[in-house]
């Protein structure tokens, strides 16, 4: 399968997996809220093991203000943000009118081995822009596909031959038999006292 049927069977798969959970836990409120919520729950798919930015698309009924947006990944996705914050907000600011799309871009590394569907938690706080506004907050649910990266763990090979020889002779005066010693590394013969990869004999 490429990657374009297989992205697309993922996201088929998040969205209905996403849309069952949003179902049975928040069925009976949908009707009734209003505010900001991401435009898809599904996020543009990444390769595993590797950082990459992401955006999570908002649009709201209302005007809102002071918009922080965390995402938990859960112990396999590491969730970043820009300027060193411990929270994304607009592209534009931090403000949201009704009829306007607006970002808040995360950077995330998903570590699975074999791909899949990460699930994420978003968790938006905002105000109605108005004197002393109460802050609120809501919860998303989000689906992030996992490409499969064939480059990980890295594979490599390394092919080194190490051949040394070496000669050496060694004499040996008298009625016995003279053994010289050779070390050495590789495919080599040494006789008395020299370096290669084999025994050494003295003469007699």
């Amino acid at each position: 399968m490429n990657n374009t049927r297989r992205i697309g069977a993922m996201v088929a798969l998040a969205t209905a997996t996403v849309g069952m959970a949003a179902a049975t836990t928040a069925a009976p409120a949908a009707a009734a809220a209003r505010g900001p919520r991401p435009v898809s729950s599904v996020l543009g798919a990444v390769r595993a093991h590797t950082a990459s930015w992401v955006n999570i698309n908002w649009r709201t009924d209302r005007r809102i203000c002071d918009v922080q947006v965390r995402v938990v990944g859960g112990r396999d996705v590491d969730i970043d943000y820009r300027g060193r914050r411990d929270y994304a907000t607009f592209l534009r600011g931090d403000t949201l009118r009704p009829g306007r799309v607006d970002a808040t871009p995360i950077r995330v590394r998903a570590d699975l081995d074999r791909g899949g569907i990460a699930r994420l938690r978003a968790i938006i706080s905002y105000d109605d822009c108005g004197f002393r506004a109460r802050t609120e907050r809501r919860f998303f649910s989000l689906a992030l596909p996992v490409l499969r990266n064939p480059g990980w763990p890295g594979h490599g090979q390394g092919h080194g031959n190490d051949h040394g020889q070496g000669q050496g002779h060694g004499n040996d005066h008298g009625n016995g038999n003279g053994h010289g010693n050779g070390n050495g590394h590789g495919g080599g013969n040494g006789h008395g006292n020299g370096h290669g990869g084999g025994n050494g004999h003295g003469k007699r």
